[in-house]
């Protein structure tokens, strides 16, 4: 595994995520306890999360495999944890208990599998 390559596409993607929900929340005023939130954000999660574990496993010396995928979705999932632990809850969120939320455990779920399914398709 390529290490720094997983952490630099983690990073890339907790960016993506962050400016969307950004957007959602400050731009759209939607917020979660607003089903079109989910509407949105579901999908865009989705095409993030494949469009930087495609790139990730996009070289050729870069063997895919379903442990691969699963490594790299859970590198992914550590780097976003960090990301709003650092940056997001402190500054905008205020409370820690945000990362315990039953939609931010699914939504990291999601990322672990969906790396994890792009991991084993390039095998």
């Amino acid at each position: 595994m390529k290490l720094i390559r997983a952490i630099t596409w983690g990073i890339a993607l907790a960016i993506l995520i962050f400016f969307e929900t950004s957007i959602l929340l400050f731009g759209f005023k939607l917020n979660p306890e607003n089903y079109v939130y989910y509407i949105i954000h579901i999908p865009l999660l989705i095409i993030f999360t494949l469009l930087c574990s495609l790139s990730y496993f996009w070289k050729k010396e870069i063997k895919g495999s379903l442990l691969h995928g699963f490594l790299v979705g859970i590198i992914f999932v550590l780097i976003t944890i960090l990301i709003n632990a650092i940056i997001t809850i402190p500054l905008f969120i205020k409370d820690y208990a945000f990362l315990l939320r039953t939609d931010i455990i699914l939504g990291e779920l999601l990322i672990v599998f969906l790396t994890t399914l792009v991991g084993w398709a390039k095998r």
